[in-house]
């Protein structure tokens, strides 16, 4: 009852926009409840324009979708530095214990995100390593048991397996400088590495990093990774649209491609689907024995379920007609002939594409 109503106060007070489109029915008390609970976080003068930012993809999206983006667009509308803020979180963190019924209980770990994916995800390979036709227990059953037996000294479950952490990081932020490039002739640039000879004009805001299956990070930490990574991979993209440049090829989809399209679709491409990109395969759009070819414009990721649903359950897939040739945009249309189109997450932000509405 507390919660219902420090959300009501929040609404009245600090969202009315949010509070009329849920009394027009035009999103779910989940949507609303996500705002809420992001906006709260920013300071009162920043919450308008994150919600006059946010509020167009609550309509579009389903509340979990929506949730990831809100996340996001809070990180940008925040006016206080991501570095900052980072440094004063990572002091939170902590482990701690909640009895459950049955003889269960959950165990919370609080921690920083790159140690966090970096953990789901080597217990996750092992996981599906362990898997079998005469294994009973299920992938997250299997998760719980491995870490448990790591954890408990009880067997090595995940020897062999390196975790894969994927992060895109500005040139920028990637070289000390942690801001954004600007045009102001008013402001003054911050101090750069000495390595670079002519320091960048910068805004004083951060530009974050992007960790894959998470979202934003502060630029300290993703310099951090960078400095241990034992290999670097390039992306070029539309200086506009920011769509991954394509090169042609055959049919093997080259593994530089494969890391590129995990990084741009996130998420598998079926609407409102969240399996991550990188638990998902690559399918050709157009077939590739119907001319189809081994292209970033051509190639989206689609979860086992989803895929064999677009071959065999008489889902359909093709490039919008209004999209340009090098455009990852996909229109799904259903058997019962209702259409929806799904856009890679980064171009759905970026340029306020209708994306991944859901399918209902």
């Amino acid at each position: 009852m507390s919660r219902l109503i420090a959300d009501a106060e929040a609404l009245v007070a600090d969202l009315p926009s949010t509070l009329a489109a849920l009394e027009a029915g035009e999103v779910s008390y989940a949507h609303a409840r996500s705002v809420v609970i992001h906006a709260g976080s920013l300071p009162i003068e920043a919450r308008g324009a994150f919600e006059h930012a946010v509020l167009p993809q609550a309509r579009e999206k389903n509340p979990a979708r929506f949730d990831d983006v809100a996340r996001r667009l809070r990180e940008v509308h925040h006016p206080e530095s991501i570095t900052r803020r980072a440094v004063l979180a990572r002091e939170e963190r902590a482990v701690w214990l909640d009895a459950e019924r049955d003889g269960m209980a959950t165990l919370h770990h609080h921690l920083p995100a790159v140690d966090a994916l970096a953990i789901h995800d080597i217990i996750d390979q092992a996981a599906r390593a362990a898997r079998s036709d005469t294994e009973p227990r299920t992938q997250a059953q299997l998760r719980s048991d491995i870490l448990a037996d790591r954890i408990l000294g009880r067997s090595d479950g995940l020897a062999g397996f390196v975790p894969s952490v994927i992060v895109t990081v500005p040139a920028l932020v990637l070289a000390g400088c942690e801001s954004a490039p600007s045009t102001s002739p008013t402001f003054t640039p911050p101090k750069c590495p000495s390595f670079i000879s002519t320091p960048p004009t910068c805004t004083p805001a951060d530009s974050p990093a992007e960790l894959h299956g998470y979202g934003p990070i502060d630029p300290a930490t993703a310099r951090r990774i960078a400095a241990s990574a034992p290999t670097f991979l390039r992306v070029l993209t539309h200086p506009v649209t920011g769509d991954v440049i394509e090169a042609a090829g055959r049919y093997r989809i080259p593994t530089a491609l494969r890391e590129v399209l995990v990084v741009a679709d996130q998420h598998c491409r079926f609407p409102g689907c969240g399996r991550r990109a990188a638990r998902c395969e690559l399918d050709h759009t157009v077939d590739w024995a119907h001319g189809g070819r081994s292209v970033a414009s051509n190639l989206a990721h689609l979860c086992t379920s989803h895929h064999h649903l677009k071959h065999d359950g008489g889902w359909q897939v093709t490039r919008p007609p209004d999209t340009g040739p090098a455009s990852r945009a996909l229109e799904w249309r259903s058997p019962l002939g209702a259409t929806y189109r799904t856009n890679p997450p980064g171009a759905a932000l970026t340029a306020g594409h209708i994306a991944d509405p859901p399918p209902f």
